[in-house]
């Protein structure tokens, strides 16, 4: 039986081929997001904190040297920093600014009972254990009135709305599972830390929420282990994905990115793409060119009909072509969902020629008005439900003119 995790549910939800190559095809990677890096080094900090509670209280300069000793410790070259207007040391400055404000807002940490950090959870979704997830706490608290709180810190630089965390699966998830820890547990918080915000977001769940929210991962788990294509998935996380290699949205371009220009544009598949988007231009251009010339067009056989109107005539000469003016009559039918349309088909039904009409085919219909198949008091109720009218059309032709 496979235990999931948040994570791997995201991952899938994300993308499913980073699934299949993470969790089915177990590929390693070195490669690690700078965000993801600068996250573990603050959860590393906050640890430091309140794992060393109540026995000691550390000072903000200690903090910040375990942070110093911890990030250079840990920092490597196959760190992603996908923003190209930054670079490592603006995220390991942003990262001490975190800790300061934290630090200043909560100390001396005294805000509840720490009943663990990074603290192991098993959530079982259903009475029979065959779905199960496990995750890691960041911080479990349980405050003076017996509030259970699931602590979460984020980086992000980007600040959620209430109405998202409301609907946000990881910290629910770890209440159904905090709730089958102790039997005392009847109130909780979850609480997220926006730190590059200095802000907390809370929110509760109803146990009618967290029913259907069981039901949802167990639905969503099912789907995961019946699928049997894992399909690339092209979104705004392809930046951070350390799979590009050997994805086939992105193999290409890892494979040519790095080559100097003289071998980059003698590659099969750039030189290709680059032929197919001078053609597509020049495609543009010409429909540009037609369109411009169709308009033309337009305003010039109105004027042709004008005139053969003025004069008297069907058919007006050129040096070496012809215009022959024809007259034809188009029949508007009510659209359908419309009144107009459902009375017409009554009126249809009521005079016995639904049938004729292969049961409403337009095409029949407009046939059967245009050859007056029908007696004329017929006609004339139908003509009530539809519009008539002529249509003035162009045709061009040789003429043969003598000189």
């Amino acid at each position: 039986m496979t235990i999931y995790s948040h994570s791997r549910l995201e991952t899938f939800k994300s993308c499913p081929l980073k699934y299949k190559f993470n969790y089915i095809d177990k590929i390693e990677r070195e490669e690690e997001g700078i965000e993801a890096f600068l996250g573990s080094r603050f959860h590393e900090v906050m640890e430091k904190i309140y794992k060393n509670l109540p026995f000691r209280k550390h000072s903000l300069d200690e903090l910040l040297d375990f942070y110093k000793d911890d990030w250079n410790k840990n920092y490597h070259d196959k760190i992603i920093i996908a923003d190209n207007e930054r670079k490592a040391k603006d995220y390991k400055e942003i990262g001490k600014k975190f800790i300061e404000d934290y630090y200043q807002r909560y100390y001396p940490f005294n805000q509840g009972k720490v009943l663990g950090t990074e603290r192991w959870v098993i959530i079982n979704l259903d009475d029979k254990g065959e779905y199960k997830l496990r995750g890691i706490i960041d911080r479990l608290n349980q405050t003076k009135d017996g509030t259970y709180e699931i602590h979460d810190y984020k980086t992000s630089k980007s600040l959620p709305e209430q109405s998202r965390m409301d609907e946000d699966r990881q910290l629910a998830l770890y209440q159904i599972g905090v709730q089958s820890m102790w039997n005392d547990v009847c109130n909780v918080e979850l609480v997220w830390h926006y730190v590059a915000f200095d802000k907390e977001i809370r929110s509760k769940r109803t146990e009618e929420e967290l029913d259907e929210l069981k039901k949802d991962t167990i639905d969503l788990i099912k789907k995961i282990e019946a699928t049997r294509e894992f399909l690339p998935n092209e979104s705004i996380l392809c930046g951070w994905c350390y799979y590009k290699d050997i994805c086939p949205l992105h193999k290409h371009e890892y494979m040519v990115g790095n080559l100097p220009v003289n071998k980059y544009l003698k590659d099969s598949g750039v030189k290709l793409v680059n032929e197919f988007a001078k053609l597509d231009d020049k495609k543009k251009s010409y429909k540009v060119k037609i369109k411009e010339i169709d308009e033309e067009l337009e305003e010039i056989k109105e004027a042709v009909i004008q005139y053969a109107g003025n004069i008297g005539v069907e058919v007006v000469i050129g040096s070496d072509h012809k215009l022959k003016i024809t007259s034809s009559e188009k029949i508007n039918v009510p659209g359908k969902g419309t009144k107009e349309r459902e009375s017409l088909i009554e009126l249809l039904s009521q005079l016995n020629r639904l049938e004729e009409v292969s049961v409403f085919d337009v095409a029949e219909l407009k046939k059967a008005i245009k050859e007056e198949k029908w007696d004329s008091a017929i006609l004339d109720e139908i003509k009530k439900f539809v519009e008539v009218e002529t249509v003035k059309s162009v045709r061009l032709s040789k003429s043969k003119r003598e000189d």
